[in-house]
Order: structure tokens, then sequence, then C-alpha cells
């Protein structure tokens, strides 16, 4: 059982990397609402709590650097 787990992981790990990029214009076009409605929440609510909003910041700084 055990090396069926690990074989399942590590094609899980393969097709992950063989899948599409962080950069494809699909991912970026398909994001870019969501990406949009999480910096409007996150300007909209001041009172978000610090780990949350470090890292919806994070999130929309990454998209906004690789989906230009």
């Amino acid at each position: 059982m055990r090396k069926i787990a690990l074989a399942m992981l590590a094609a899980i790990g393969v097709s992950a990397c063989a899948g599409p990029s962080a950069t494809d214009p699909g991912i970026c076009l398909g994001q870019r609402a969501d990406v949009a409605r999480l910096r409007a929440a996150l300007e909209a609510h001041a009172d978000t709590p610090d780990a949350v909003g470090e890292a919806a910041t994070d999130v929309v700084i990454g998209f906004e650097t690789v989906c230009r």
C-alpha cells in the first residue's frame, strides 16, 4: 500500500510540473477578475486580520508581477 501511495504522489508531482505555466495568458486572463475583487476587498476592509491581509497582498502582488 505504501508503494502505491508513493507512486501516486510521484505521478501527481510530475504531472503538476508538466502542466501549463504560471505565465500562461489563459491562466492570467482567467484569474484577473478574481484578483481584482481580492484587491478591492483588501482596500475596502482595513480591519482584515494581518495574517490574512499579508497573504492576500502577496497573491495580488505576485499576480500583478507575473500577469502584466
